[in-house]
Order: structure tokens, then C-alpha cells, then sequence
């Protein structure tokens, strides 16, 4: 026996501890990678392990052997299937705020009756589970003191169980504002029962049957032990069990809410596929080691608190006190949990229906104080029912009971997940007709029984599971029928569409009556408060990271969609789309409502839910993204408009080309952005033509030509128009160079052939100049004859020059391959450079040796030394110098011109090759230059290198460095002599 004292130390201690737990957690002591690992919020789903399977269990394999497995199979086989059945479950509660069961199926019916009903429902089913909470406390204490009464311990416990559950289950308005400390609370329950149970289990092996060995010897020489737990298993009453667990793992109000209210990750529930099989198996694998233990023991008294029993005839105190904690740990982590769940499945669905919502500032602080009292309420009922009722009756028989109340939530589960058509009618009906049978077949005779009176439902006995299986199939049954013969409204086809693929619904535009914020904070105000209206309203607005001056007709639908999902979470979704519910409008009168804003939303809605598409979904909609991202890249400007002008799609090249993001104009209409582009847009759509060629447009103070193209799209009607939008500024900037260029071709044509008959005159003036010698011996007249005759041979050299500047472009097969001086083609290039009036005043350097030679085309060559010279010329200022070098290796030449300019920028280096890109200002440069020395260079089986700035110290110049094969000795019969 232990004292009272040490007694209430150890309860007391235990929930202190936490308390604690969760105090550290909600202040932010904890580790945050380990509040937030996955694996933590995995174990808090052990809240599911009740006394049920920690007591309940010993109680049900004494009577029915391996019987007392199927409330362990159930939930293994529940998150075996998390994939098909919890993460469809938890998207849809995330994406819309739900908080409980009854919320899902308001949601997916379109109907407050169903969330009260569903709720009230809840609430009969969990009394007698939480009843046997607290009876398994109450028989734990007074086995180990029978000074306690247990109106004491009973009280005692549901008090300090009320005050957890609302220090942090009830800390905020919203219900699906995450408790992470009641999460970390739950963990480190689970934690504690199992290492109670496996602890004790290790005891039982090691310390009493004296070790493995030890144990199978005592098994073979007690033979009846293992036909105890062979007892013949009712197989009907063995799948109807598992069936129950099965459906009471997910409908259960306290594994709900750890499953997905406070849970927001796939994550989880992906890995409690294999953790939470592993946990219950552990669970379920120290049960036959214990009873094997008591009965080695002899050990007596209920069989559901044997491992209490084993630690008292032992006379071990730890053995004891580890059995007692872990039982109270069982008790009170779904005593916490399912409280705070009923509670607000009580406001929201039966209190707040029926009262006026308060318009004060303090519309939260009330809703947070009666969500308390409906805590309290809920542990005062569950007393209650303790005490009138559950006392007189085994655990295990109080769970049935309970377990069949919640197996008739699985058709209305299944039906949300993958059947469109059912409708409220027939799940309410369904429910009623189930419930009916429960209750008159299971509850009330649980209700008139006497204490002494045995129940017509134990689980030796096939009453309960006939009950079960009858119920569950006329609920199933009348939910079919009706939901085939009855309507379903336009509201409840659109949730079923949405439950059925994961969260996705279309929103309309014609239940929009808002065109601006403050339409919104108005709607809200008249039945929640100014106060609180604006306070959801802007939270909605910061979620969405938008601006309220930059608000869209995309973004008013957006905002809409959030609002009902936050109010969702606090006041659950029937009331949430009821204080949003928009005023009748005009239908549409093609009965299609094709809107922009909706294609927009449906179009994020697909991006987010991507991964939880499959099959043909998966397919169809990987070839929307397909279309879609051709659209987006297409080098095209392309935009579409709906038959109201709103903007539908808008690609990247549109973004490029008229600098307005996507984000600014989706949703909105063309005259609705203050740029040069609204305008011209706008006018071509309503212009009676569907081309638009050699539009000029000024932008940022250049000249731009476009494109623009139309096309009406229809589908048995005009359902928008698309806009392409073509540039042709580079276009037209390469036609004017060509034409440029081609009139500089024909200049130089003319140059040349004026320069070839110039040759003749100056021939003559020549030979007439020299002449004079035999006329005159005049000093004078003869030194003005040589000066005519040095005039005239300037004269040939300069047109020789233009001539093999203007052949230097005849074909290939008709250019010579001679050995070159490059100081002579650079000489030439000088003198014809220092023709022009900025070249006279420019020193060029030539530094090329005169004996320096390579194999090539003479007239090329000169023009390659022309362009570098004249490109050098442009860049430099007067007086500066132009140095040419080179320098010969054994087997290249490498010549170098450079310049004291102001040198090349980096970007522009990448491309000075390419045609007609010039640094020079616009008339002063076709950019060509370069783009023809590289060919000519290349096809002399050479290189060319560009280094600025060449002067790194002054950070200026620019230096051309060109390597071309060397001219050997015996290829130049001039070196070769």
C-alpha cells in the first residue's frame, strides 16, 4: 500500500512534468529541431493508445486470447493506407482550415446540420471513452490505497485535467493556430507508456521468468497458457473489431486533431506509416510476456490492472510506480486532447449556430472564454457518465461502445474521399438510421443496466459485432439510396469535386459582391465587429503578401478564398462562408462563367497541388503544364483576353518587351496600366483588323517597331481573344544597315572607277611635267616640274590604295595568295587614313619590320590594316599616337596595333565580332569592320585577340593583337635570292 501523500506526489509530479514540457515548448527552450521533427508529432499520434490498450488490453486477452490484437491491427491497417486515406484527409483540412470531423463534412455537404449532427454524434461517442479514462485513474489510486474514495480521485484528476487542457489546448481563438507545446506534451506521453509497458514487459522475462530461455521452457511446461490464448476467436467479431479500430483511428475527436489540426506536413503522416505500426506492435508485443508473468506469479484481482498487481505482490515500489504513471499517461493524454477537440466542435457547430456572434472589440476573448467553458463542460459530462454509468462496467466493454458509435462515421469518411455524389440528405439519414440502431441496441441498454447485470454485448459474445456490422450496413445503405434519388445542390457539387481531388475548387466569380478591401472589413463588421473584421481582413492581406493599393480583381477573389478559410478555423466553414455570402446576381446567361480571375486561381491551385494528382489527372495536367510552358517561352509576345478584356495569360516575352510583370496585369483590364503599352494594345483590340504591321513605338526615348496579331477564340461561342505582339526592331534596324551598307558598296564601286580614270589624267600631267627638262633650264620652272611629278606619284598611290581597298571584296576563288609586306600594307593604310581631316592630326607609329612577310591576299590584308587603323583613329583623340608592331616567332608572325583610346567595356567585348554591333553612335559605324578582319583573318589560318584596357596602369587603350602563319624562306623568292 502507498501512503496518500506519496501517492499524490507521484500524479502530481507526473503532470507537473508535463506541464512543464509544454511550458518550455510554447516559450521557445526547446530545441525548435526537435519540437518540429517529423518523428516528434508521429509519436504525439500515440494519444490514440488509451487505457483502453494499456489496461483493457490484459482484460481482453485474458478473456478472448488473441483477440485483443484487433485493436492493434485496426489502426496498423488505418496507416498502412495513410497515403490513400490520411494525407487526401490532411490536404483538404489544411487547405481550408478545418479543425474537426464535423467541420470535413460541413464542408464537403454544404451543410451546418451535418457539422451539428456529426458533433453531437462525436460528443455521445466519446463520453464512455472518456469515462474509462477516468475509471482506470480512479480503481488505479484505490488499488494502491483504499483510503482514497473515488469521488476524490475522479475530481481531483478531471480538475487537473481541465486546467491542461486549457492552459494549452484553448490559449488561442483559432483552433488551428498550431499548440506545439500539447503536440511535444502528447510525444512525451506516448513515450512514457511505452517505456512503462516495455519496461515492465523486460521485468516480467528477465526478472520473474528468468530470461528467454527461461520463459519458452515455462510455456512448454504450462501448456494451457497458450490454449488460453488460443481461445477460438469469434471471426466475425475479430474483423468487425478491426474494422471499428480501423475507422475509429481517423473519426476519433483526440487522433483527429493530432492527425491533421495540428499537424501541416505529409511528412508526418508518411512516416507514420512504418513508425506507428512499430509503436503499437511494441505495445501489443508486451502483452502475452505480462500475463505469462501474473500467472507464473498466481498473481489475482481484475486482469486489466495485472501489471499493477504484479509490482504489489512483489512488493517492488518502482514496478509499481512505473505501472501507475504509465497507466496515468494513457488516461490523460486523450482526456487532454479529446476535450479540447469537442470543444470546438461544440461552439461551432451547436452553440455559435444558435447565439448571435458578439459585435465588440472583445468578439476573441469570448470566443476563447467559451471554448473554456465548453472544456469544462466536457470533463463535468464525462464525469458524470463515470459515475452514473461506466463505473459498473469492464473497460473494454465501455470501449465498444464507443467504438461502434464511431464506425458510423466510415461511410461518410469514404464517400468525401471518392464519391462525388452523395449528398447531405443521405449522409444525414444514414447517420440517424446507424446512430438509431447504436443507440437503441447498444446505449440504452448500457444506460438501464444494473450494476450487477452483464452486458448482451461482450466480446466473447457475437451480439455486438451483429449490432455493429447491421448498423454500419443500413447507414451505408440509406446514405446510397437517398443520395441516388435526391439532388445535390451547386454548392455540395463543388466541395465534392474539391474533397475528391485533394483540396482543388474552383471559385466563381459571380460570388464575388466585393470590388475593393474595404467591401470585405463591411461584410465582416456587421456580424463580427469592426475590430475583429479588420483585424481578419489585414491578416488575410499579409498572408498573401499583398499591398491594399495594389489590389486586382484577381486578388479580391484570392482574398476571399482566405478569408473563409481563416473564419474556417474559427468559427468552422458553415459559418465562415455564411458571413461571406454573396447577394444574388443576374446568372450567367451562357452558363459557363469562364472568368479570368477563376482560370488564374484554378491555374495557382494547380501548381500547388501538382504532386497529389494521379493517373489521367497526372497526365492530363503534365500536358497543361507542357502547353503552358511552350506559351510562356515562345519568342513571341503572347497575351489572351476573356470577353470581358480582363487579361488572362500574359507570357515572358510580354514581360520583356512591354517591362509590365505578370503580376501586375493578370486579372485586370488593358486601360488599367498607366503605360505607352495600354494604349496601343487596347486600340489594336478594338480595330476592325487583325494585323498590324511597322507599328513605331517611342520607348524610353528609342525608336521600336512591331507586330501586332489577333484572334477571336471560340467554342461554340467567343470565349476571349489572343494578342501576339512580334518585335521587329532588330529587323528593321538590320534593313536600314543592309540598305546602308549597300550604298556604301555602291560608293565604293564609284570610287574605284573614278579613281581608275582619274589615273590617266594624271599620267598625262605627269609626262608633261617632266617634259619641262627638255623646254627650259629655268631652275625655278624645273623644281616646279619635280614637285608636279612627286604630286602625281602621291596621286597614283592613293588611287592604287582605293583601288585595292574597293577589290579587297572579290570572290575567293579570284584572290591571289602572294607573299605580303605588312609594313607596306600598313604604310598604304596610313597614308590613306591621313586623307581624313582627323587622321592628319593623329601619330601613327609604324614599327613593323620591312622584311616581315606572310602568304596571303595583298588587297585583303589591306583591308584589314584599313578597319583596325580607322577603328583606333575613331577612338583616340588629336595628337595621340597609334603604334603598329610585330614580331615573328618560328613559325607565326604576331602583329600588334594599339591605341591610346578610351578603351572597350566588358560586356561589349563578347560581341564586337558579331555583324553590325557597333559602340559607335548611331550614322557613325555599320559595324561591320571587325566582323570582316576576323573572316579575313580566319580564312589566313590565324587568330585575333582584343586586350583593353592595353595601358592597365592609366586604364585606357585598347590593342588589337593578330597571329598569322609565318612566310618560310623558300616560300619567298625575293628572301630566297
Amino acid at each position: 500500500m502507498f501512503s496518500l501523500p506519496s501517492l499524490i506526489l507521484i500524479g502530481v509530479a507526473y503532470l507537473l512534468f508535463l506541464f512543464g514540457t509544454a511550458y518550455l515548448t510554447e516559450r521557445g527552450v526547446l530545441p525548435k529541431k526537435l519540437v518540429r521533427h517529423p518523428l516528434t508529432h508521429v509519436l504525439s499520434i500515440g494519444v490514440y493508445a488509451s487505457v483502453w490498450t494499456f489496461y483493457g488490453a490484459f482484460s481482453l486477452a485474458k478473456e478472448s486470447g488473441y483477440s485483443f490484437f484487433g485493436s492493434y491491427f485496426g489502426p496498423v491497417l488505418t496507416f498502412l493506407l495513410a497515403p490513400a486515406l490520411l494525407i487526401p484527409i490532411l490536404r483538404i483540412t489544411r487547405t481550408y482550415q478545418l479543425s474537426s470531423l464535423p467541420d470535413l463534412f460541413a464542408f464537403r455537404f454544404r451543410s451546418g446540420s451535418v457539422g451539428t449532427l456529426t458533433a453531437l454524434i462525436s460528443v455521445f461517442a466519446t463520453l464512455p471513452m472518456l469515462s474509462i479514462q477516468i475509471q482506470a485513474v480512479s480503481d488505479t489510486l484505490y488499488i494502491l490505497n483504499d483510503q482514497f474514495s473515488a469521488d476524490q480521485i475522479s475530481v481531483g484528476f478531471c480538475f487537473i485535467i481541465a486546467l491542461f487542457s486549457i492552459l494549452f489546448g484553448a490559449r488561442h481563438a483559432s483552433l488551428r493556430t498550431n499548440h506545439r507545446g500539447l503536440m511535444v506534451a502528447m510525444a512525451v506521453e506516448s513515450v512514457i507508456k511505452l517505456s512503462a509497458l516495455l519496461i515492465i514487459a523486460g521485468f516480467a522475462i528477465f526478472g520473474i521468468l528468468g530470461g528467454i530461455g527461461e520463459t519458452g521452457s515455462f510455456i512448454t511446461q504450462h501448456p494451457e497458457i497458450v490454449e488460453q490464448l488460443k481461445t477460438p476467436v469469434n471471426s466475425e467479431a475479430w474483423r468487425t473489431l478491426i474494422l471499428a479500430f480501423f475507422a475509429a483511428t481517423i473519426v476519433m475527436p483526440h487522433t483527429f486533431h493530432m492527425l491533421f489540426t495540428e499537424n501541416s506536413s505529409d511528412e508526418t503522416l508518411y512516416k507514420a506509416t512504418w513508425a506507428m505500426p512499430l509503436f503499437l506492435l511494441l505495445l501489443a508485443c508486451s502483452v502475452p510476456p505480462i500475463i505469462w508473468a501474473g500467472q507464473s506469479l498466481n498473481v489475482g484481482g481484475d486482469p486489466q490492472f495485472i501489471i499493477l498487481n504484479i509490482g504489489l505482490m512483489l512488493d517492488s515500489s518502482w514496478l509499481t510506480v512505473i505501472a501507475f504513471i504509465g497507466g496515468l499517461s494513457a488516461a490523460s493524454g486523450i482526456m487532454i486532447v479529446a476535450t479540447v477537440a469537442l470543444a470546438s466542435m461544440l461552439q461551432n457547430h451547436v452553440i455559435l449556430p444558435l447565439i448571435p456572434k458578439p459585435k465588440t472589440s472583445r468578439f476573441y476573448a469570448r470566443l476563447l472564454w467559451l471554448r473554456r467553458i465548453l472544456i469544462m463542460a466536457m470533463i463535468l459530462g464525462s464525469y458524470l457518465f463515470y459515475r452514473l454509468i461506466g463505473n459498473h462496467f469492464d473497460l473494454h466493454q465501455m470501449g465498444i461502445v464507443a467504438i461502434v458509435a464511431f464506425l458510423q462515421f466510415l461511410p461518410g469518411l469514404l464517400v468525401t474521399l471518392f464519391w462525388q455524389h452523395a449528398n447531405r440528405w443521405g449522409l444525414l439519414l444514414g447517420l440517424i438510421s446507424g446512430m438509431g440502431i447504436w443507440l437503441f441496441s447498444m446505449l440504452i441498454p448500457v444506460l438501464s443496466a444494473s450494476p450487477l447485470e452483464t452486458l448482451p454485448f461482450n466480446i466473447n459474445n457475437s451480439n455486438w459485432d451483429h449490432i455493429a456490422i447491421l448498423s454500419l450496413l443500413v447507414n451505408t445503405a440509406v446514405m446510397t439510396i437517398v443520395s441516388l434519388f435526391t439532388p445535390q445542390s451547386s454548392e455540395e457539387s463543388q466541395a465534392a469535386q474539391a474533397c475528391l481531388m485533394n483540396a482543388l475548387q474552383k471559385t466563381n466569380t459571380t460570388n464575388l459582391r466585393a470590388s475593393r478591401i474595404s467591401d470585405f472589413t463591411e461584410m465582416l463588421a456587421s456580424r463580427l465587429g469592426r475590430k475583429a473584421a479588420e483585424r481578419e481582413v489585414q491578416q488575410a492581406l499579409d498572408s498573401m503578401n499583398i499591398h491594399p493599393d495594389s489590389i486586382r480583381p484577381v486578388d479580391l477573389l484570392r482574398l476571399r478564398a482566405m478569408l473563409e478559410n481563416n473564419l474556417s478555423g474559427l468559427l468552422g466553414p458553415v459559418e465562415a462562408a455564411a458571413l461571406l455570402e454573396p447577394i444574388d446576381r443576374p446568372a450567367d446567361p451562357m452558363g459557363v462563367g469562364f472568368k479570368a480571375s477563376n482560370v488564374h486561381l484554378i491555374e495557382n491551385q494547380l501548381e500547388d497541388y501538382q504532386l497529389q494528382l494521379t493517373g489521367l489527372a497526372a497526365e492530363l495536367d503534365e500536358m497543361r503544364r507542357y502547353h503552358r510552358l511552350t506559351l510562356q517561352k515562345l519568342p513571341i509576345g503572347v497575351c489572351t483576353l476573356d470577353t470581358e478584356g480582363q487579361v488572362l495569360f500574359w507570357n515572358h516575352e510580354m514581360e520583356r518587351l512591354t517591362h509590365i510583370l505578370n503580376e501586375e496585369v493578370i486579372g485586370s483590364a488593358l486601360s488599367s496600366n498607366s503605360n505607352p503599352w495600354s494604349e496601343v494594345l487596347e486600340q489594336f483590340v478594338d480595330a476592325p483588323i487583325d494585323h498590324q504591321l511597322g507599328q513605331k513605338l517611342i520607348i524610353d526615348g528609342h525608336t521600336h517597331w512591331f507586330s501586332l496579331h489577333k484572334s477571336i477564340l471560340k467554342e461554340r461561342r467567343d470565349i476571349g481573344m489572343v494578342i501576339l505582339l512580334e518585335n521587329d526592331t532588330d529587323t528593321k534596324n538590320m534593313q536600314d544597315k543592309l540598305a546602308h551598307n549597300e550604298r556604301l558598296a555602291s560608293i565604293g564601286r564609284f570610287a574605284a572607277g573614278v579613281a581608275h580614270e582619274i589615273g590617266n589624267p594624271v599620267t598625262g600631267i605627269a609626262c608633261l611635267a617632266q617634259n619641262l627638262k627638255l623646254e627650259t633650264d629655268n631652275p625655278y620652272i624645273l623644281e616646279t616640274g619635280d614637285q608636279i611629278v612627286d604630286q602625281t606619284k602621291r596621286i597614283s598611290r592613293i588611287v592604287q590604295s582605293l583601288v585595292r581597298f574597293a577589290h579587297a571584296g572579290r570572290p575567293e576563288a579570284d584572290r591571289e595568295q602572294l607573299p605580303v609586306s605588312l609594313a607596306q600594307c600598313a604604310e598604304e593604310a596610313i597614308h590613306l587614313l591621313s586623307l581624313d581631316s582627323h587622321g592628319k592630326h593623329l601619330q601613327y607609329i609604324n614599327q613593323i619590320p620591312d622584311n616581315l612577310r606572310i602568304v596571303g591576299d595583298p588587297q585583303q590584308m589591306h583591308q584589314v590594316f584599313v578597319n583596325l587603323l580607322q577603328n583606333a583613329s575613331d577612338a583616340s583623340k588629336n595628337q595621340d599616337k597609334i603604334w603598329l608592331e610585330a614580331e615573328e616567332t618560328t613559325e607565326t608572325v604576331i602583329l600588334r596595333v594599339t591605341d591610346e583610346g578610351s578603351g572597350i567595356t566588358d560586356e561589349s567585348k563578347e560581341r564586337l565580332f558579331e555583324p553590325f554591333f557597333t559602340t559607335k553612335d548611331p550614322g557613325q559605324g555599320t559595324g561591320l569592320g571587325l566582323s570582316l578582319v576576323y573572316n579575313i583573318i580566319e580564312e589566313h589560318y590565324g587568330s585575333i585577340e582584343i586586350l583593353s584596357p592595353a595601358n592597365n596602369k592609366q586604364k585606357k587603350g585598347t590593342q588589337v593583337a593578330i597571329t598569322l602563319p609565318r612566310l618560310r624562306w623558300t616560300e619567298d623568292p625575293d628572301r630566297a635570292r
